[in-house]
């Protein structure tokens, strides 16, 4: 049973802290589609459901209630919180890109629409993938790991602790090293085979040069992309997801 006193809402306020920044920035849930009011609601009633449990295990009468404490204690909390929503979203962040550039390969970036977590436009394949990916993080209630990966976070650093430099650069380098490798190996079908096609279709333009063969290559080479995305879809959601749930386990 916690006491209700000054220093257990001390560390409620701590706890929410750092669960409100991770869902400022971690996908889905930073998305300004989703009304801010909701989102504080989300932390609120996050932070009320696992302070219980983390105060009991880490204990809050280690805190000092003076000014200067209370400000470093809210910066370190915030801060652990907001690196682990910006390194879960780096993985979106990496895919996207890796899309974005297998949109250009295919020929489909001439069109663009709107980013589900920004209010910037990317091209349009890029932007169904990740789409349908955010979605698939709820569908399949792989939201809740982020939230079980906050909660275990503690046990690395504990509440009012500050993120040593050297864990911190190690897990942004693991992140980015995941990120764009799995991004990679998503979008390499696409890659190579707009390589493969544009290339072959050069050599076509290079043996009837006086074919505009580009006005008959790009729409081909567009619908083959979409093609070969309605047939792979299956295989780079599941092995996203997989990943990335693998990830969060580790993170």
């Amino acid at each position: 049973m916690i006491r209700l006193d000054e220093l257990s809402l001390v560390a409620g306020f701590l706890v929410f802290c750092r669960i409100g920044l991770c869902l400022s920035f971690a996908p889905g849930f930073s998305s300004p589609r989703i009304p801010v009011r909701v989102r504080l609601l989300v932390a609120i009633g996050l932070s009320i459901a696992l302070s219980p449990p983390i105060i009991a295990t880490i204990g809050p009468r280690t805190f000092k209630l003076d000014t200067f404490d209370m400000a470093s204690y809210i910066i370190r909390e915030s801060a652990v919180g907001a690196a682990m929503g910006l390194l879960a979203r780096t993985v979106f962040a990496s895919l996207e890109t890796m899309f974005t550039a297998a949109s250009f390969a295919i020929g489909a970036s001439s069109s663009f629409a709107p980013r589900i977590d920004e209010s910037e436009s990317i091209p349009e394949f890029a932007s169904l993938v990740l789409f349908a990916t955010t979605t698939l993080l709820f569908v399949t209630d792989l939201h809740w790991e982020i939230i079980r990966a906050v909660y275990e976070s503690y046990a690395a650093v504990p509440l009012g602790s500050a993120i040593a430099p050297q864990f911190a650069l190690a897990r942004i380098s693991d992140t980015l090293s995941f990120g764009f490798s799995i991004g990679f190996r998503l979008a390499s079908p696409f890659l190579i085979y707009g390589i493969v096609s544009n290339f072959a279709f050069a050599l076509v333009n290079k043996i009837t040069p006086q074919i505009a063969i580009y006005f008959v290559a790009a729409p081909i080479v567009l619908f083959g992309g979409l093609v070969l995305l309605s047939i792979a879809w299956v295989d780079i959601s599941t092995q996203f997801l997989a990943d990335f749930r693998h990830w969060l386990g580790r993170m």
